[in-house]
């Protein structure tokens, strides 16, 4: 009897036990200086990882328009920098969160825990007390490799179920199979072949090339617009891949979208970035945008004259904060509470995406990986919302997203732990 007792007390504590495991969607935006890493682990453990960043490019300068590693912007050579981890204190700790600092003058208000009417824009909960997570580092010279390595280690991931490829450039797919020969993939997606491209520079061409090689022969999904990738808890569907765009609205969409401008831009080439599969995440009620670095023309071909979308709760920022990307058509009509701008200390941040940003109907938290030296102090999110405030010895500190099913989500500066929290 005593036995029996004892198994049934087991019985019912295992399931309250399971119920007490993580129920939220966990993003974590790496910092790999204005390229794209992000790792994404859902509730029920599978993971998904997107881009990488560059390969090393230690001692070498970078191609025309982007930073050498520690060199200046447009192929200026420098020493490559040690990598940082992302969550990793600097020399003697980096200090506990500080409460929100006001925004910058000019932005819409925001109000505590994602509230937004009548409060200072910006102005968000009081960080976490205590320095930041710690991760160790292999002393290894690629950096951005490095730095998704510390990442996966403290999200405890050691295999991705989905790998999300979402356009070609070096920035972006350079270092896939560097992060995938050290991490078992059982799927990978991306948006299929070159598109013809008379202005695709030698950088990103030899980039995506080495990827489609390295991708032959493994199992691997090609997307369309209307697609959903697989990944469970989570409906992600594909809104743009390979300069097509959604024909068909989907629920909460296909209002007509007053941002659109008189005349839309007419399609041109950059690299592969209008190819950039761009996705709707839906988890309960937290809905996120991600279009990599999808170009304005392709954003208005999406958005006009009809929002397919409706709105969501979190964007992720477009092409780093460049002016190509991030037009209202797009931004405003989403009307998202934040957005993360994977932008580099001297690539992104653009004035007139800033303006845009800042413009956001009901207002719009701006959260960034680096304090941009090109975009000076009037155009930086506050201190609290930046995750690297240097590039000199900087540390890769990430930010994380924790999203729930009932539509609330918080970010986390993994530099301070400063977080704010907001609401459905």
């Amino acid at each position: 009897m005593r036995v029996l007792s004892m198994f049934l007390s087991l019985f019912l504590v295992l399931p309250l036990a399971a119920a007490q495991v993580s129920d939220t969607l966990d993003i974590w935006v790496i910092d790999v200086e204005g390229g794209k890493a992000v790792i994404v682990k859902n509730p029920s453990g599978e993971t998904m990882m997107i881009d990488g960043g560059m390969p090393d490019m230690a001692g070498r300068g970078g191609g025309q328009g982007m930073p050498g590693r520690g060199g200046a912007p447009g192929g200026a050579p420098g020493a490559g920098a040690p990598g940082g981890a992302p969550g990793m204190p600097g020399m003697g700790g980096a200090p506990g969160g500080a409460p929100g600092a006001p925004g910058a003058a000019g932005a819409p208000g925001g109000a505590p825990g994602g509230g937004r009417a009548g409060m200072p824009p910006q102005a968000g909960a009081p960080g976490t007390p205590g320095g930041p997570q710690r991760a160790a580092m292999p002393a290894e010279k690629d950096r951005d490799l490095n730095r998704v390595i510390a990442a996966a280690k403290l999200a405890g991931v050691n295999a991705f179920d989905v790998y999300l490829v979402t356009h070609y450039d070096v920035d972006h797919a350079g270092n896939v199979p560097n992060i995938a020969g050290r991490y078992p993939t059982k799927l990978f997606v991306d948006h299929g072949p070159w598109l013809e491209n008379p202005k695709l520079g030698a950088m990103n061409k030899n980039a995506g090339d080495a990827y489609l090689a390295f991708v032959e022969g493994k199992p691997r999904t090609i997307v369309k617009p209307g697609d959903v990738i697989p990944f469970k808890d989570v409906r992600i569907t594909v809104l743009t891949s390979n300069e097509e765009t959604l024909q068909k609205p989907l629920p909460g969409g296909g209002q007509p979208n007053p941002f659109c401008p008189a005349e839309l831009l007419p399609p041109t080439k950059g690299d592969d970035n209008a190819s950039s599969v761009g996705t709707l995440w839906e988890f309960g009620k937290f809905r996120m945008a991600d279009f990599a670095d999808l170009l304005q023309w392709a954003e208005m071909k999406l958005m006009c004259p009809n929002n397919p979308i409706g709105t969501v709760s979190l964007l992720m920022g477009s092409h780093h904060g460049m002016p190509a990307s991030s037009s209202p058509a797009l931004v405003h009509a989403l009307g998202a509470k934040a957005t993360i701008t994977n932008n580099g200390e001297r690539k992104g941040i653009a004035p007139d995406v800033v303006k845009t940003l800042r413009s956001v109907p009901g207002g719009m938290d701006i959260w960034q990986l680096h304090y941009s030296t090109m975009a000076g102090a009037e155009l930086n999110a506050p201190e609290e919302f930046i995750a690297n405030m240097k590039q000199q010895e900087c540390q890769g500190f990430a930010i994380k997203v924790s999203a729930r099913r009932d539509g609330s989500f918080t970010i986390t500066n993994l530099r301070n732990n400063f977080s704010k929290t907001y609401k459905p």
